[in-house]
């Protein structure tokens, strides 16, 4: 029905060419009354689109221009946005009432929306239509890497307007992949046979008919014809434990069966916000490497250029103690750092251990300091008398093979008092969910992206890994020559290295409880 409308409208416009060229004085003019009269998102973006064509008419007086933006318009949902965003209720007049001679104002105003639309859309496809929940932006980063409005008029005069879609999406591995999920299930909620129907039995056979659906409308079953034995059925069951970060083991327990009742809208929903992360990171990623750090599914991802050059397992936070989201640059690498123990750690579950085992602090490699920041001997603290609201001390853990930070920390700046840091735990990156921390982000290939950053003084690393967790070593920061952004985000739907799409636990109830801005 769409297409007939377009096409009628571009017949109709035949007698309705517009002549006149746009004055100049005219743009200021509309545009300036249209912050009141009528929504433009982007003015000046406008007026240098229309001095790069010379002030020239480019959508009334050419049909195809038009027909081609309708048309884009009307398939934003397949890129991740949303038509209703650009000029939607103008655009349904404009293709309803094309039989109406518009006077030359209204050609103006016309004109003059239908390039907003086109100007906010192609920015949407270049860096998102939201920008990610951050909670700390210490950089004050802002996309912009591309001139919309010159890259839109040369498309126009290339005839090659479809194609700046492709030309400004990212070309980062798993952005397409992520694209093409998308399209599986808009195409199963389109279905005429689709119904959110919730699995309740164990069962893992053909007469499990709402796991079969679900299995179906997933993409993992590519047919509901035909007899699925029990066995091609418990592979699929795993196939779709893979999609969502859960152990394969082939059982319908409680956690694969709320992944899989999850509705699909709210895939959906996940898979965009996905799209458009990648698309506010492309900018950054171009200028320079950047450390992606992924809080539901555990992860960092260093991209750059469209690819992803290195990655690591991670540990975030758990849902008592989460970790912040942020924006920062990472300034230096710490070798053999101390762990200084936040204030409500040493106080809320440490000083209990303390207070019935004095021998808790040497047992754990760790000292006592005073305000001033020397050292205080345990002895002489009577630590009865202290108390989460009277503690006047500072808790530090020494260097050693039981550091809590590892032989390796990334410090960044941020109010938070998070970094990157080494580990001697490493068995937790066994887990496929990887909630365990008070906080900061624990990484398993700590040492390698420690290398990556001092590019210049491998040596120092070399020598680090050589002698490995030394006792009571001065720690030693060494500066970081290329500035290299940190980005901790939150996103459930997320890639690994390989370009792979997983849909993982929504830990802190973003999703669930509407704190993230998705449209």
């Amino acid at each position: 029905m769409r297409i007939k409308i377009i096409i009628t409208l571009i017949q109709a416009f035949i007698a309705l060419t517009v002549t006149a060229q746009i004055n100049n004085d005219e743009i200021q003019l509309i545009i300036k009354v249209s912050r009141t009269e009528i929504p433009l998102q982007y003015p000046e973006h406008i007026k240098e689109f229309y001095k790069i064509n010379q002030y020239s008419y480019v959508w009334l007086n050419h049909h195809n221009n038009t027909q081609n933006l309708l048309q884009l318009l009307g398939s934003a949902s397949d890129v991740g946005l949303q038509e209703a965003d650009y000029q939607f209720n103008f655009i349904q007049f404009f293709r309803n009432n094309y039989f109406v001679r518009p006077t030359h104002h209204d050609s103006l105003m016309t004109e003059i929306r239908l390039t907003d639309a086109a100007i906010h859309f192609f920015r949407d496809v270049a860096y998102g239509n939201r920008k990610p929940s951050i909670g700390f932006n210490g950089i004050n980063y802002i996309p912009d890497c591309f001139n919309i409005p010159t890259l839109l008029a040369t498309a126009i005069a290339d005839n090659r307007l479809p194609n700046l879609i492709k030309e400004l999406e990212p070309d980062i591995a798993g952005y397409q992949t992520v694209k093409d999920w998308l399209a599986v299930f808009y195409q199963s909620i389109n279905d005429s046979l689709y119904k959110e129907i919730k699995i309740s039995s164990i069962s893992i056979s053909g007469s499990n008919k709402p796991l079969v659906n679900r299995l179906y409308h997933l993409g993992i079953i590519d047919s509901l014809n035909g007899k699925l034995t029990d066995a091609v059925i418990k592979a699929k069951l795993r196939s779709a434990q893979r999609l969502f970060n859960l152990p394969t083991d082939g059982i319908l327990n409680k956690l694969t069966i709320e992944a899989l009742n999850t509705s699909l809208a709210i895939r959906i929903q996940e898979l965009k916000a996905a799209m458009n992360t990648f698309r506010w990171l492309r900018c950054a990623s171009m200028q320079s490497p950047v450390f992606v750090v992924n809080i539901p599914s555990a992860n960092l991802l260093v991209i750059h250029k469209g690819k992803v050059l290195l990655q690591s397992k991670v540990i975030v936070g758990k849902r008592s103690t989460p970790t912040p989201t942020l924006a920062s640059v990472i300034t230096d690498v710490i070798l053999y750092p101390y762990w200084m123990v936040p204030n409500k750690i040493a106080t809320r579950e440490l000083l209990p251990l303390i207070q019935r085992n004095p021998g808790y602090l040497p047992a754990n490699n760790m000292q006592v300091l005073n305000k001033a920041g020397k050292i205080v001997d345990p002895l002489t603290i009577d630590w009865s008398q202290l108390s989460p609201s009277y503690f006047p001390y500072i808790l530090r853990q020494s260097t050693g093979c039981d550091n809590s930070l590892g032989i390796v920390k990334l410090n960044f700046y941020s109010p938070y008092g998070v970094y990157l840091h080494d580990t001697p735990w490493k068995v937790l990156f066994n887990f496929n969910k990887r909630y365990f921390s008070h906080g900061c982000i624990r990484v398993q290939q700590a040492i390698e992206l420690a290398h990556f950053l001092l590019k210049e003084n491998t040596i120092a690393i070399d020598t680090l890994e050589e002698k490995g967790c030394l006792r009571h070593q001065a720690p030693l920061p060494i500066p970081i020559k290329e500035r290299t952004p940190v980005f901790v985000l939150y996103n459930t739907a997320w890639i690994d290295s390989a370009g792979i799409v997983q849909f993982n636990e929504d830990i802190y109830r973003k999703f669930s409880y509407g704190q993230l801005s998705i449209k």
